[in-house]
């Protein structure tokens, strides 16, 4: 890919083990072992607490060299930690978060549900992770923990799976090699419906490390459906409902290069292509590519810009964005074309535009905060075949 993973064999396998893959793109290497949970204490009953049973099941095939961990029923849990590698968690029933109040006195705030550090690790079986997220959305400024969390990995797979109702963000992974194929992750936006209801701060997928390949998922979440943080990503043929888009950052002090995103459809999300960094920041977005897209209902069809947050009058930095091109764009019914607020400092540059229909009445170029010029501001860039017209007006004049 522009942004693909190379196939990435690990050199130094179980003695008795088998290869797993979903794609061209990636190969894991997993043990021989299988560990089915209710050989390890685990009642499956969905009320009874099998934490302990699942983390045995984990630990005793690590200590094989690897293999399958079982899960066939209803598994109530808090925190479990993956630290042996070639494990593949097989669930074919779901993973029902425990009470809110029982997660801080048993776990001491551990930072996810599951957590991993240890390479070529899967999650699959067309299971369910069921965050009970309500609970913990009316506490947003409490502690709340991830779905999934990863640190000092390589190779991670996540295959047919479907997160629920997460606390906060879902997939938080800073690992190299990350795949995630047909993966569903579901919450309710965070506005537009009760607030006792809304969804805040629940990131479906956070980029942390090099080299993620996502396809044919179904983010629709309260958040941003991607946030980006890494080099060599790539999102096609998924679906995007509410949330906040295919986000990079937001960003400060980092370099994040070769990301697409392709192939997919944004259905009521607060913005499609998002670009987000602070000001006062150095770093360098560069090499990104927005393309064959379709949006329904969204805010803001763009979304660029150097000041996230609120920085009131301190509207300076030497972060630059340059060399990122949208091409083949569709949208309807969404609520403005969006805006490119760069800084004077640091000019976005290299922007191109191409073959965009965004469909409406007026030929003028709108955002939340006006029309034409109001929209952009020290962007520089080229524009062809774009309705409305009045994009190239409001670059000119930035």
């Amino acid at each position: 890919m522009r942004a693909t993973a190379a196939l990435l064999w690990l050199a130094a396998a179980p003695a008795a083990a088998r290869r797993l893959s979903v794609s061209r793109n990636m190969a894991l290497t997993i043990g021989d072992a299988t560990c089915d949970v209710r050989e390890y204490g685990a009642v499956l009953d969905g009320t009874t607490d099998d934490t302990n049973a699942l983390q045995r099941a984990l630990d005793a095939c690590g200590a094989e060299g690897g293999g399958v961990v079982l899960v066939d029923g209803d598994l109530l849990m808090y925190s479990v930690n993956i630290s042996h590698s070639n494990v593949e968690l097989r669930v074919a029933g779901r993973l029902l978060l425990g009470d809110r109040k029982t997660y801080y006195q048993q776990t001491g705030n551990a930072s996810a549900v599951i957590i991993i550090a240890a390479d070529d690790v899967a999650l699959t079986g067309g299971g369910v992770l069921d965050g009970r997220g309500l609970d913990w959305w009316q506490h947003r400024d409490d502690f709340r923990p991830k779905a999934l969390k990863s640190g000092d990995t390589t190779r991670l797979l996540v295959h047919n799976f479907t997160f629920s109702d997460p606390p906060g963000h879902c997939l938080e992974l800073y690992a190299d090699f990350v795949e995630l194929s047909k993966v569903n992750v579901f919450a309710p936006p965070s506005t537009g419906i009760d607030p006792s209801e809304e969804s805040h701060n629940t990131d479906a997928y956070d980029v942390h490390g090099a080299y993620a390949y996502v396809h044919g998922c179904n983010f629709t979440t309260g958040d941003d459906n991607v946030a980006i943080h890494a080099n060599h990503t790539l999102v096609e043929d998924s679906y995007f409902g509410t949330g906040h888009g295919a986000s990079i950052g937001s960003l400060c002090d980092s370099w994040v290069t070769n990301v697409t995103v392709r192939r997919t459809t944004f259905d009521g999300t607060t913005a499609g292509c998002k670009i987000k960094t602070h000001e006062k920041c150095s770093g360098h977005v560069w090499n990104v590519a927005y393309e064959d897209l379709t949006m329904r209902g969204v805010k803001n069809v763009f979304d660029v810009g150097m000041f996230y947050g609120d920085p009131g009058d301190q509207k300076h930095t030497t972060m630059l964005i340059e060399n990122v091109s949208f091409v083949n764009i569709t949208s309807t019914d969404h609520q403005y074309d969006g805006h490119f607020n760069c800084s004077s400092d640091s000019p976005c540059r290299g922007l191109v535009f191409r073959n965009l229909t965004l469909r409406q009445s007026a030929d003028e170029w709108s955002c939340d905060v006006g029309t034409g010029d109001a929209c952009c501001a020290a962007a520089r860039g080229a524009v062809h075949d774009v309705a409305p017209s009045g994009l190239t007006k409001c670059l000119e004049h930035s």
